[in-house]
């Protein structure tokens, strides 16, 4: 008889260390746990993953437009990937159908792509204002108006 090893989620030191995982909030970093436990092995169901926002906010405690941003977060930064969107109407409703980019694409037999690697943080753009000097320069001001020297000045 062959020993079964209990299910569980593994994360990788490499994904942790990533700048996209860094970046991620609490809330998407606890949803990609929640997928992740969907996932039922190599050569199982990745590319079939079903998950919903709805699910999402139900399983976290949290609102369907928080659990939708961190599905869209984990989404930009290359950790999840949709293969089948989701639908809602009267005769049919399905959940978006998930590709985790860390393992292998059960449905394409494709090899995993590690996307989130790639990912890069948005530029901050810290420009400086030209219009001026930020202090006046009619000097000082105290909590009694301006001070003597800047009267005087």
């Amino acid at each position: 008889m062959k020993d079964k090893v209990a299910r569980h989620v593994r994360l990788y030191h490499s994904m942790l260390r990533s700048k996209a995982w860094k970046s991620l909030d609490a809330v998407a970093r606890a949803l990609y746990i929640e997928i992740s436990m969907r996932y039922g092995g190599p050569g199982s169901n990745n590319g079939r993953i079903p998950y919903s926002v709805r699910e999402g906010a139900k399983a976290l405690r949290i609102g369907k437009t928080k659990a939708a941003e961190a599905l869209q977060m984990l989404q930009d930064r290359g950790f999840i990937q949709i293969m089948t969107r989701g639908g809602f109407n009267r005769k049919d409703r399905h959940a978006t159908e998930w590709l985790l980019t860390e393992y292998g694409n059960d449905v394409t037999s494709d090899l995993p792509t590690h996307a989130y690697e790639r990912w890069d943080p948005p530029e901050v753009c810290n420009s400086v204002s030209t219009r001026g000097p930020a202090v006046s320069s009619a000097g000082p001001i105290s909590p009694y108006g301006r001070t003597k020297a800047a009267r005087i000045g």
